[in-house]
């Protein structure tokens, strides 16, 4: 798949991303982050160079809040449905280009499978939080189009209707 730019606004549509047997990458930015931008653009360059992830980029601004994210940016990573790894922030900006490659190295489908057997072993910390966001930090919702049900967990626009 490469990478897209998405806009997942209910619980039902994060479930259907979810739903495949490829790894699902999950970065999580903010507009008015600074350090996003630089997460983004090196998170967009290896997504584009492994196509058997599925990588989005989701603004926090247009998609529902997520129980797992406390700080932009965060990366979520998820095989067959589960969060199999989090990463809040991606390390000091000099470090970022390794420590994504590394991460989208242990999914690389085109060095066979022993890339996956790998899953079990726990994942890699980021080596710095100083670039996260304070946690409420977030900008109001823009348009409204932030959250989902507010009925689940996380979810917390009462605009949405239930899925």
């Amino acid at each position: 798949m490469g990478m897209a730019t998405c806009i997942i606004s209910s619980a039902t549509a994060f479930e259907r991303v979810l739903n495949t047997p490829r790894p699902v990458f999950l970065l999580f930015v903010s507009e008015h982050c600074p350090a996003c931008a630089q997460a983004g653009a090196v998170f967009e360059q290896h997504a584009w160079q492994h196509p058997w992830v599925v990588s989005l980029v989701l603004d926090c601004a247009h998609t529902p809040r997520h129980p797992d994210v406390s700080g932009t940016p965060t990366l979520l990573i998820y095989r067959k449905g589960a969060l199999v790894e989090q990463h809040k922030g991606l390390g000091p900006l000099e470090e970022q280009e390794q420590y994504v490659k590394d991460i989208f190295s242990r999914y690389d489908l085109s060095k066979g499978a022993s890339a996956l057997a790998s899953l079990d072993a726990p994942p890699l910390q980021p080596r710095s939080n100083a670039s996260l966001h304070v946690p409420g930090d977030r900008p109001p919702p823009a348009g409204g189009q932030a959250g989902s049900s507010p009925n689940l967990p996380g979810f917390d626009n009462p605009r949405s209707s239930p899925p």
